[in-house]
């Protein structure tokens, strides 16, 4: 019951958010040297983008680090207000933080959200997303999100919530992800465009 009432909670807002911070980048900092970005063409290097194969293939890309070499914000963030998310700080690879018009993003445009305990302390888990073609509806994204145990999303034992394209017709996690992403640019508490809220530039 209480996560039948989680979905049907976050369903009904207009739009659950995202990211905090200043949404022109302004907040953000270089955590490394980042790649250059493509003209959207299809990437290999699994430092530029991560893999759309599933759990496994994420966290094992997630552990290797390799996301920490994009443009990242300066610590721990707290969550604009609509965001389910909590305490959090997200990195964009260079395909994103380097689009710089308020049209589609290129294929390949990435970013990940490290999730974090409720003192900003330790990781407890993650969101990913990846434009995957072209196109701006919510199954040109792949979205990923992993969470703990405790928490009141919809998950399965490995704590994935969403792993997949997404639409507001498919499966619970996916659904959820798009249903709050749609919402970019809406208003002012909806920062951003084409799914993404945070733009780290």
């Amino acid at each position: 019951m209480k996560i039948r009432t989680w979905i049907v909670a976050l369903a009904l807002l207009p739009g659950c958010g995202d990211d905090t911070g200043d949404t022109d980048g302004s907040s953000s900092a270089d955590t490394g040297a980042a790649t250059e970005p493509t003209t959207g063409d299809p990437v290999d290097d699994p430092a530029k983008v991560p893999p759309t194969s599933g759990h496994a293939d994420m966290q094992a890309w997630l552990k290797e680090g390799h996301y920490k070499s994009w443009k990242c914000q300066m610590g721990v963030q707290e969550p604009i207000s609509i965001s389910p998310h909590g305490k959090q700080r997200i990195c964009s690879n260079a395909i994103l933080s380097g689009h710089l018009t308020q049209d589609e993003y290129p294929v390949d445009s990435a970013a990940v959200k490290e999730l974090y305990d409720d003192a900003g302390a330790n990781i407890v888990g993650y969101a990913v997303y990846r434009h995957i073609k072209a196109g701006m509806t919510g199954d040109d994204w792949y979205w990923y999100e992993q969470v703990p145990d405790t928490s009141p999303a919809p998950h399965d034992d490995n704590g994935v919530v969403a792993d997949g394209p997404g639409s507001m017709g498919s499966a619970p996690g996916q659904g959820l992800c798009v249903g709050c992403h749609m919402a970019t640019g809406q208003d002012a508490d909806h920062p951003g465009h084409d799914f993404v809220y945070e733009q780290v530039m």
